[in-house]
């Protein structure tokens, strides 16, 4: 189960160096805490403890040592070179900020101090990695190994930390931590599995002893800081402090974090069976923090990361539809230009269309074409009276076929074919198919297929590298989850369809489109990127649909709220989207679950969290 809780620390970074005091120094009051620890361990522990202690370790074979602030120090059964060391570092004033063993054990052994490391038998890229933070002038508050040894291992500096071989979820633990302005400051593991991860005001926990994660919140509860966390090999634990909760300034991911749906982010992905959430906002016009939670697949190991590509399902309108303001601007195609000649296909109509019907790039761009979408086209002779909602895509799953995109213009594919339902203009009718026929515009004009264009014309210019309109692109992939939590049939189908529904993105990439469209919405001139501002300001104006601009949803125009957004729905995933020009915000949220009312709670607790309407 997830175990979170917030707590304070303030790290022990930056401390200047002092010598052993001479005579005793008046012991504090700090609080410590333990369990299953040798008598001695367990005594010496309540002993130093109120001095306040930096460095708390336990060997593989049962040793341990414990260092204070003011350089009292006790040991036993730690390797005798590591003792001499110890003894003469305190004996230089040095401050010891953590003592760490290798699971391998051994004379193995690492100390970092205020002003340097001493070590021996470290796996060689952690002592790399340790020795180059100190180079750049970092101290090195933390070493951590988890139990499975060899290279595996957490260093943590005084604003920056590295991991490698780890639980992907503690890595992405350690990188949400930090997202809000904090630092990690000590990572843990028990023996038998587990780790817990804590940063200057919370701390997070998976597989620890029950009662050990009861006195973590026990010391939280009573407003301590907690500085030390450590792990006995044979099942113990021990836990301190020194000093209280600091003022610290608000943190907007905890924030967030603790506001979806009421309730926690995990605890609503829990109740919507969804494994897998992604989350970026952008500030200032930056990306001012991106988050995951859980995991690409239900029971799998690879955590969702905000670099993880997810399908962004009809957000592949609101990206594909900046592919086609770009064409038309550098083709000289007017958004009043007839589409059928640009086709290189002959669009079919019904017979109650008027023969003059002539769709427009415009109307196709904002769903008034004419092209009615896949639930809506039945019977195949009425022009009138159609279901709400269509224009969706299912995909083809991997045991599948695919057809190629003329294929799916002439229906032989799973969806019915594209054909002129209604007069063109005359209707809203919200339809993928109309993006198809966009697609191929795109690819006949542009002698390329979209997911070529797309990433030539727009993803690279805008630096979204981890985005492909590829059937299956090469990236990491989420898996899509049945509403049950389960893993869809061959993970994700695929969706030749591109253009209305086979975008792969992360989260970070779309905050990198948001962060693109507000600043050349607001620009008085054109700006790096694939649209001049004149183009921009066509794409988010409306235009033949009210509450639309050209493939993007849009509210309060002429107002400091001004917005644009888009939203998604394929098999397994919900996705969506928003930017605010006028205040340079947004965000994006994708998801590996089948339930669009988790991404409209997560969405609305940032947009809670930040007061943005």
């Amino acid at each position: 189960m997830d175990r979170r809780r917030f707590l304070t620390l303030t790290g022990v970074a930056g401390l200047a160096a002092a010598a052993v005091p001479a005579t005793p120094a008046l012991a504090a009051a700090y609080p410590s805490a333990d369990s299953g620890l040798t008598a001695e361990a367990h005594a010496k522990l309540i002993e130093l403890a109120p001095y306040g202690v930096t460095a708390l370790a336990f060997t593989p074979s049962g040793g341990w040592v414990m260092v204070t602030q003011d350089g009292r120090y006790f040991a036993r059964g730690i390797p005798d070179a590591c003792y001499t060391e110890l003894g003469a570092l305190l004996k230089a004033g040095r401050k010891i900020n953590a003592i760490a063993f290798p699971p391998a054990g051994g004379d193995r052994w690492v100390i970092t101090t205020d002003r340097g490391v001493s070590a021996r038998g470290l796996p060689e890229a952690c002592l790399t990695r340790v020795k180059a933070y100190y180079t750049a002038g970092q101290q090195v508050v933390d070493v951590a190994f988890p139990p499975a040894g060899g290279d595996r291992w957490v260093v943590v500096a005084a604003n920056a930390f590295q991991a490698n071989g780890v639980d992907d979820e503690c890595y992405q633990m350690m990188r949400n931590l930090t997202q809000g302005g904090r630092r990690v400051t000590r990572v843990a593991f028990p023996k038998a599995g587990g780790w817990t991860v804590v940063a200057q005001d919370e701390f997070f926990a998976r597989g620890i002893d029950d009662a050990a994660f009861k006195k973590m919140n026990a010391l939280a509860g009573g407003g301590w800081q907690l500085h030390n966390v450590a792990f006995a090999p044979g099942g113990g634990w021990a836990l301190c402090s020194r000093g209280k909760v600091p003022a610290l300034p608000a943190d907007r991911v905890r924030q967030f974090e603790n506001a979806v749906g009421g309730s926690t982010i995990w605890q609503r992905m829990s109740a919507y069976k969804t494994p897998g959430v992604a989350v970026a906002v952008v500030v200032g016009n930056k990306i001012a923090w991106s988050t995951g939670y859980g995991r690409l697949a239900a029971g799998g190991a690879a955590a969702a990361h905000p670099e993880s590509a997810f399908q962004a399902a009809s957000i592949s309108k609101a990206v594909a539809a900046v592919g086609v303001l770009r064409l038309l601007q550098t083709r000289k195609i007017a958004l009043t230009d007839d589409v059928r000649p640009l086709l290189g296909w002959t669009l079919p109509s019904r017979s109650c269309v008027p023969s003059s019907a002539a769709p427009t790039v415009d109307q196709l761009l904002t769903h008034r074409a004419g092209v009615i979408g896949r639930g809506s086209t039945s019977p195949a002779g009425v022009c009138s009276g159609f279901d709400a909602g269509g224009g969706g895509f299912a995909g083809y799953a991997a045991s599948a076929t695919v057809p190629s995109l003329l294929e799916v213009m002439n229906g032989e594919g799973n969806s019915p074919k594209i054909e002129l339902t209604t007069e063109p203009g005359a209707e809203y009718h919200y339809s993928g198919a109309g993006y198809v026929l966009l697609q191929r515009m795109v690819e006949e004009t542009a002698g390329m297929p979209l997911a070529d264009y797309m990433r030539q014309e727009v993803l690279a210019p805008l630096g979204m590298t981890t985005s492909s309109y590829a059937l299956s692109p090469s990236f990491e992939l989420a898996s899509g989850h049945t509403a049950a939590g389960a893993v869809i049939p061959g993970a994700r189908n695929r969706h030749p369809e591109s253009a209305a529904a086979g975008l792969y993105t992360n989260v970070l990439d779309l905050c990198r489109l948001v962060s693109y469209l507000n600043r050349a919405w607001t620009a008085t001139g054109d700006i790096a990127g694939p649209l001049s501002r004149s183009s921009a300001r066509t794409l988010l104006t409306q235009g033949p649909q009210p509450g639309m601009g050209r493939g993007l949803f849009i509210a309060g125009s002429g107002t400091q709220n001004f917005s644009y957004t888009h939203d998604g729905s394929n098999y397994g995933f919900r996705s969506v989207f928003k930017g605010y020009p006028e205040l340079g915000a947004g965000y994006a949220v994708l998801a590996n679950g089948s339930d669009a009312a988790l991404v409209n709670e997560v969405a609305a607790a940032v947009r809670s969290v930040y007061g943005w309407a």
